[in-house]
């Protein structure tokens, strides 16, 4: 059993990178570091890779492996979480890979293994805007969209341990491949696609002049400049994705009567208030009964460190309480 007073570590597994953290016995971030993922290397690759950002992180932090009691970390895609494998993650090309026992043979300290945005939501849930809560349903929108849910004060996996996808689930079963999942509808890379698509054709947009007419050079930020800046096209674009995105949180929550709904991601970091509001307004209309209106949708806190902090505090939690 670990001890309340030592350090954890926290990873956050990306396709484009890998951000660790530690925490100490306060739960806050002591050092944090990071480091290309390079997944065309390969599995073994990555793994070396996570173990030089963890090398890294623990020599800002002052801290020794040996004296650190646990790392979690959250890897995209569907994962056991019971048994530390990484059933598939698309954007790292990996199928079944033991990633648990793989790190705890290069560290030598228990790890334990979830969904990158499981722990996302677990972070918000102990840290961050859903700390008053005891249940919550976290939505993170960027290059995807990703949920997590956490019901009776734990991270809910359901039966076949893949619970919380609901930037897969269906919101027009009629419509071609590619076009039918809140994740085809509202991620981040569709807004991006869609306003590009939209740009070549001619409609007007400042976005043309705020990337100096490369159109590859969008990210959050800009799409926010645009759309703060009364940009009409970018206005219609991101009110139909926060269109989707509301009404999907509106069945959730209908679903599970839920208090609280936290959104993260990079365009909920840029926008804020004024995307909160978007989607709110939908929910409001669509959600039932109406005193589930009630419901929260806040801003996640933590931004990029609610990876880190989460797969930190979850493996504070699961190896404390063995």
């Amino acid at each position: 059993m670990a001890k309340n007073d030592q350090p954890y570590l926290g990873i956050d597994l990306g396709g484009t990178n890998i951000q660790a953290g530690v925490i100490g016995s306060d739960n806050q971030l002591i050092a944090t570091d990071r480091l290309k993922t390079k997944a065309d290397g390969g599995q073994d690759a990555v793994v070396q890779r996570i173990v030089k950002v963890v090398d890294s992180v623990l020599d800002k932090a002052k801290v020794k492996v040996k004296d650190v009691a646990g790392l979690g970390i959250g890897a995209p895609g569907a994962v056991n979480h019971k048994k530390g494998i990484v059933i598939n993650a698309v954007n790292l090309r990996w199928v079944d890979f033991p990633l648990g026992k793989q790190l705890e043979k290069e560290l030598g300290i228990p790890i334990v293994v979830d969904n990158d945005v499981n722990v996302g939501t677990w972070g918000e849930y102990m840290a961050g805007a859903g700390k008053d809560h005891d249940e919550l349903l976290g939505i993170f929108v960027g290059t995807g969209i990703g949920g997590g849910l956490v019901l009776n004060g734990d991270l809910y996996h359901g039966h076949h341990l893949t619970a919380g996808e609901i930037g897969h689930t269906i919101i027009n079963a009629d419509a071609g491949l590619g076009r039918r999942t809140l994740e085809n509808l509202a991620s981040r890379t569709n807004i991006v696609n869609q306003l590009k698509q939209l740009i070549l054709a001619n409609h007007p947009s400042d976005i043309s002049k705020l990337t100096d007419g490369d159109l590859d050079r969008v990210r959050s930020k800009i799409l926010a400049e645009a759309f703060t800046n009364d940009d009409k096209l970018t206005q219609v674009v991101i009110g139909q994705a926060a269109h989707y995105i509301g009404a999907s949180i509106a069945n959730t929550v209908t679903l599970l009567s839920l208090p609280c709904v936290v959104v993260g991601g990079g365009l909920t970091e840029a926008l804020q208030a004024e995307w909160i509001k978007l989607i709110r307004d939908v929910f409001e209309e669509y959600v039932f009964p109406p005193e589930l209106s009630k419901c929260k949708i806040v801003a996640s806190e933590l931004g990029d460190d609610a990876g880190t902090i989460g797969a930190a505090l979850l493996a504070k939690q699961r190896l404390e309480k063995d």
